[in-house]
């Protein structure tokens, strides 16, 4: 039965284990573990021979063993128990003091296997150290590939469908272009001359029929010749007191500032100039945290 096991800094581990052969089962564990430790049973020296002949008794067995380190078929570092060193027991030690001084003198005349079991011990816990280390870092490269996997797949699929968005656009805009009316000749009844400012500088100007002209229209107009989404840019007066962004269907909440008014309604005058600006879209607070969050799981992660 075990005693108990002990471990410190300085005396590393050592394992006290008893076992008694009462019965035969106990007898039969008892036999076949001195047969796998290679430990000799207890003998005592016959008197009635003149040959100095042994016999087996039944006495107490003491015995040191270490654990050896060795290397398996699979390559694995394997610890077996190696038998150091048996107590004849003739007499058994009569007391603790006389059997840590036997313990004692073997440590010492067993030196240099004591200073290698005591090397063997630092390198097998290197060893743990480093296999513990390079699981850790597989399992780090395997989430980073993951993530970086899930990231590339996002990022193709984004990629997709804007691509597509875009060439939905596109074709819009060549629907537009097509469906743009023709422009009126100048001083005709009922005619509005549209000039444009853009944000860089640029400019730009035609001529509209005012009651058959919406202001939809002549955000399909900028989004056909200047490239500039009829959804993410509005029209201004110069002074702001105006504005117009383009309106789908027929939601005519906020009429004035609309795009499904004519521009009579909007009360344009025969010679109007605009503003193009492009619509930011604004960020809740609560998006911005959320993204932040995820940017600083990420970088823990890394």
């Amino acid at each position: 039965r075990p005693l108990g096991k002990k471990q410190s800094d300085t005396t590393g581990s050592y394992y006290v284990w008893i076992m008694n052969g009462d019965d035969g089962a106990a007898a039969k564990e008892i036999d076949m573990a001195m047969k796998r430790l290679k430990v000799k049973p207890p003998t005592s020296s016959s008197k009635k021979s003149s040959s100095s002949k042994k016999k087996k008794e039944d006495g107490p067995i003491l015995a040191i063993f270490y654990p050896a380190t060795t290397v398996d078929s699979s390559g694995k570092l394997k610890v077996t128990p190696r038998l150091l060193a048996q107590h004849h027991c003739h007499p058994p030690p009569s007391s603790p003091e006389v059997m840590m001084n036997w313990a004692n003198t073997i440590r010492k005349r067993h030196i240099r296997e004591f200073a290698k079991l005591q090397h063997d011990r630092k390198e097998m816990q290197l060893l743990k150290e480093r296999t513990e280390g390079y699981k850790e870092s597989v399992k780090e490269d395997k989430a980073r590939e993951e993530r970086e996997e899930r990231e590339l797949e996002a990022k193709k699929e984004a990629e997709e469908k804007e691509r597509l968005r875009l060439e939905k656009l596109e074709q819009r805009r060549q629907e537009l272009l097509e469906a743009l009316p023709e422009e009126p000749e100048a001083g005709s009844e009922g005619v509005i001359t549209i000039a444009l400012r853009f944000g860089d500088g640029s400019r730009d100007q035609r001529r509209f029929l005012a009651e058959e002209t919406s202001v939809n229209d002549l955000l399909n107009w900028v989004d056909a010749t200047h490239g500039m989404e009829r959804e993410k840019i509005e029209l201004s007066t110069m002074n702001g007191s105006k504005t117009f962004v383009y309106v789908e269907g027929d939601d005519d909440d906020e009429q004035e500032e609309s795009g499904n008014v004519t521009l009579v309604e909007a009360g344009l005058g025969k010679m109007t100039a605009l503003r193009v600006t492009q619509i930011v879209e604004e960020v809740d607070d609560e998006e911005e945290e959320e993204e932040d969050e995820e940017e600083s799981e990420n970088s823990d992660e890394e």
